[in-house]
Protein backbone atom coordinates (compact mmCIF):
# COMPACT_ATOMS: atom_id res chain seq x y z
CA UNK A 1 0.00 0.00 0.00
CA UNK A 2 1.46 3.32 -1.05
CA UNK A 3 0.49 6.55 0.66
CA UNK A 4 0.52 9.76 -1.33
CA UNK A 5 -0.21 13.30 -0.33
CA UNK A 6 -2.22 15.49 -2.65
CA UNK A 7 -2.45 19.23 -2.70
CA UNK A 8 -6.04 20.20 -2.12
CA UNK A 9 -5.67 23.61 -3.74
CA UNK A 10 -3.41 25.01 -6.42
CA UNK A 11 -2.48 28.62 -5.88
CA UNK A 12 0.40 30.79 -7.03
CA UNK A 13 2.39 32.15 -4.08
CA UNK A 14 5.89 32.01 -2.64
CA UNK A 15 7.25 32.04 0.86
CA UNK A 16 8.07 35.62 1.91
CA UNK A 17 5.31 37.27 -0.13
CA UNK A 18 2.76 39.53 1.57
CA UNK A 19 -0.80 38.25 1.78
CA UNK A 20 -3.90 40.23 2.74
CA UNK A 21 -6.77 38.13 4.04
CA UNK A 22 -9.93 38.26 6.12
CA UNK A 23 -10.00 36.22 9.29
CA UNK A 24 -13.45 35.34 10.64
CA UNK A 25 -13.67 35.83 14.41
CA UNK A 26 -16.46 36.10 16.95
CA UNK A 27 -16.48 39.88 16.57
CA UNK A 28 -16.53 39.93 12.75
CA UNK A 29 -14.06 39.65 9.87
CA UNK A 30 -10.66 41.16 10.62
CA UNK A 31 -8.56 42.23 7.64
CA UNK A 32 -4.87 41.43 8.13
CA UNK A 33 -1.64 41.53 6.10
CA UNK A 34 1.15 39.09 6.92
CA UNK A 35 4.20 37.40 5.34
CA UNK A 36 3.71 33.86 4.04
CA UNK A 37 5.93 31.50 6.05
CA UNK A 38 4.99 28.11 4.57
CA UNK A 39 2.27 25.89 3.14
CA UNK A 40 -0.22 23.28 4.31
CA UNK A 41 -1.95 21.14 1.64
CA UNK A 42 -1.33 23.83 -0.96
CA UNK A 43 -2.65 26.66 1.24
CA UNK A 44 -0.45 29.48 2.58
CA UNK A 45 0.40 29.71 6.27
CA UNK A 46 1.31 32.85 8.27
CA UNK A 47 2.01 33.95 11.86
CA UNK A 48 -1.30 35.29 13.17
CA UNK A 49 -3.00 35.67 16.55
CA UNK A 50 -0.40 33.59 18.39
CA UNK A 51 -0.40 30.81 15.80
CA UNK A 52 2.92 30.05 14.11
CA UNK A 53 1.36 28.26 11.11
CA UNK A 54 -2.10 29.82 10.70
CA UNK A 55 -3.66 28.33 7.52
CA UNK A 56 -5.47 30.77 5.24
CA UNK A 57 -8.29 29.26 3.20
CA UNK A 58 -8.75 30.19 -0.45
CA UNK A 59 -12.03 32.06 0.15
CA UNK A 60 -10.37 34.26 2.83
CA UNK A 61 -7.63 35.66 0.55
CA UNK A 62 -8.06 39.26 -0.60
CA UNK A 63 -4.73 39.66 -2.44
CA UNK A 64 -1.17 38.34 -2.62
CA UNK A 65 1.72 40.72 -3.36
Amino acid sequence: MQLTTKKLYTMEFKQGQRITFKSPTRSGNIKATRLINGTFNGLPTVRFNGWVNFVIRQNEIIKIN
